[in-house]
């Protein structure tokens, strides 16, 4: 029978981007006799170089993510059969064909050898794949014992070991071990392992100060148990008396821990005993990208060779999380090659960064332990006036971090608006992957302005407030960035700039900082009607007081949405537009 398929809408999206004819892989989960295609790759040639295809690839995705099928965009040739060769997650794999003119999908799947029409294909969400699948993190590290460069040995060796069921997985939240053996708990699933209801609350709760941001992703943490004592010797074995063997020549040996992160993606019901295997395989993809760098710095003939770091990502428009391992130490600018690759095969934007090490996802269990909120605007409702039909709304793209009065212990009530305005748009830049400079003081901000010579030496640590220009001033040093004035010579001019706004938050997608004769403030959108002229501002207030309290600040209207009476009449507007940087 051939299975029932779902596709993410992200998938959707992402193929409208794609604008040329070419061909491309599917890669999905396949869970009760449905398939869910969650994300795809294109056929790049000059991909050969960096040692990126689509069978490598799938080493990146979360383990239970599987090459399924075959992609075409647009009209294109090829012999199916050939394609479907490396495909074993199904008997039947995927042939989707996607058109530019129509943005139509047709859907065969290829069972006895002939193309068989899927009439019904259900295209789903992020929330539905939440509602079936989660996230396991399982950490740990491993002894690396190395001797003449047979590094990739010793790890072959490791996945071998892996494989053969020598490690246990402890759950930590609710202290649950699963082991390879026959004393492990049959049907079962995780789902009552785990209590999964504690884990899973829906994409946001604001009444429980719950947030999902779109980078934030929830994961069951789960830790690495190695077997440290040996096997039990066989009677054959011990008839022997152990042989020393003792030659004396010089050697270069190499003794350390290997940090193991994975991720794997599993349907809440599945089995104790499914789970190890996949927990399993999540360990050896990771592995296999290890090597697969260390082999690269033998290549290179690198004088001396780094541990590989993995580091977990979840580029803007996708559905999902990618793997990609780094040598320690390794720079944006030393990783730059095999990101542009990653960018190709994927068919993402060669001008935004999506790999370095500031786009890193963030953890929902690890945020809890960072004071700041993220995102706070995505709690907020939209409300019928704010979505009607006659207006267009466009907010801030991706991360930034909410910064105002009286954070860090430092006491800035009453005249540090600004630079915390500043600070918020100099976290953006940072969980864009943009910098990776640490967010400024109130002092590093006047330092730089006295630095540049806008302002004498004695402004540094004094209570003195800052505008828009010197906000600029500052993101256009520390930041290397250009920044856009807009201009209001009263409160009722600002609603005349929402087109403006509109245009930047499409195109930048950068928060803007509004200051002039009044406090000073951060916009994350704007809602404009193109009949009546009508604008509403998403407000981001940085003279909040309180604890990072989320429902406080969305109920009492420290981050929301505002009318045209918000801005004072008699006051006079700068606003501060940073522009996003052309590079990867």
């Amino acid at each position: 029978m051939a299975p029932q398929l779902q596709i993410l809408s992200n998938v959707i999206e992402r193929l409208k981007n794609v604008k040329h004819d070419i061909t491309g892989y599917l890669y999905g989960v396949m869970y009760n006799n449905t398939l869910t295609v969650l994300t795809f790759s294109i056929n790049i040639s000059d991909n050969i170089e960096a040692n990126i295809n689509h069978t490598t690839l799938q080493l990146h995705m979360p383990a239970e993510v599987y090459l399924c099928g075959v992609l075409h965009i647009g009209h294109c040739e090829e012999k199916l059969p050939d394609a479907f060769q490396d495909i074993d997650i199904t008997d039947n794999p995927l042939f989707l064909r996607y058109m530019h003119d129509t943005l139509n999908i047709e859907a065969y799947f290829y069972i006895h050898l002939k193309l068989e029409s899927v009439n019904d294909v259900k295209i789903i969400n992020e929330d539905d794949i939440r509602r079936e699948f989660i996230y396991i993190r399982l950490r740990g590290s491993l002894p690396l014992i190395a001797q003449n460069d047979n590094i990739v040995e010793v790890l072959e060796e490791s996945r071998k070991n892996i494989a053969s069921g020598k490690i246990g997985i402890h759950f930590s939240s609710k202290n649950a071990f699963l082991f390879n053996h026959e004393n492990n708990l049959k049907d079962i699933s995780l789902r009552e392992i785990l209590d999964i209801s504690d884990y899973y609350e829906g994409t946001t709760n604001v009444k429980r100060g719950i947030i999902r941001p779109a980078g934030v992703v929830d994961a069951v943490n789960a830790n690495i148990l190695l077997k440290l004592s040996g096997d039990r010797l066989s009677e054959d074995r011990i008839k022997y008396a152990p042989v020393l063997q003792y030659v004396k020549r010089p050697f270069n040996s190499l003794e350390c821990n290997l940090f193991i992160d994975t991720l794997s993606l599993v349907n809440i019901n599945v089995s104790s005993m499914d789970l190890y295997g996949i927990l399993v395989e999540s360990m050896c993809r990771n592995i296999k990208l290890v090597e697969r760098w260390f082999e690269n710095q033998f290549q290179r003939s690198e004088s001396s060779i780094k541990l590989s770091i993995p580091i977990h990502f979840k580029p803007q428009g996708f559905g999902h999380l990618l793997t990609v391992v780094y040598p320690s130490g390794y720079t944006d600018k030393d990783t730059i090659e095999y990101r542009e690759s990653l960018h190709k095969i994927l068919g993402l934007d060669m001008t935004k960064p999506y790999f370095r090490y500031g786009n890193a996802v963030k953890f929902y269990s690890d945020s809890q332990t960072d004071s700041i909120l993220i995102n706070p605007h995505e709690a907020i409702s939209r409300n019928d006036d704010i979505i009607n039909s006659n207006r267009k709304v466009k907010t801030v793209q991706g991360l930034y971090s909410y910064h105002h009065y009286m954070q860090d212990n430092f006491d800035d009530n009453g005249w540090g608006c600004a630079y915390r305005s500043l600070q918020t748009i100099v976290s953006w830049f940072r969980l864009q992957g943009y910098t990776d400079i640490p967010i400024p003081s109130h002092r590093t901000i006047q330092k730089c302005l006295v630095d540049m010579g806008d302002k004498p030496s004695n402004f540094v640590n004094s209570k003195q407030w800052i505008g828009s220009t010197e906000v600029g001033f500052v993101l256009e040093n520390l930041l290397d960035i250009s920044v856009k004035i807009l201009c209001a010579s009263t409160g009722e001019e600002v609603s005349s700039l929402a087109p403006n706004l509109l245009h930047h938050f499409q195109i930048q997608g950068t928060p803007v900082m509004i200051g002039g004769g009044v406090l000073a403030h951060t916009i994350l959108g704007v809602s404009y009607d193109e009949v009546t002229g009508d604008a509403k501002f998403l407000i981001l207030d940085p003279h909040y007081t309180g604890p990072e309290h989320l429902p406080t600040i969305v109920n009492k209207g420290w981050c929301g949405w505002k009318s045209k009476d918000f801005w004072k009449k008699d006051a006079f507007y700068n606003m501060c537009l940073p522009q996003r940087p052309i590079r990867i």
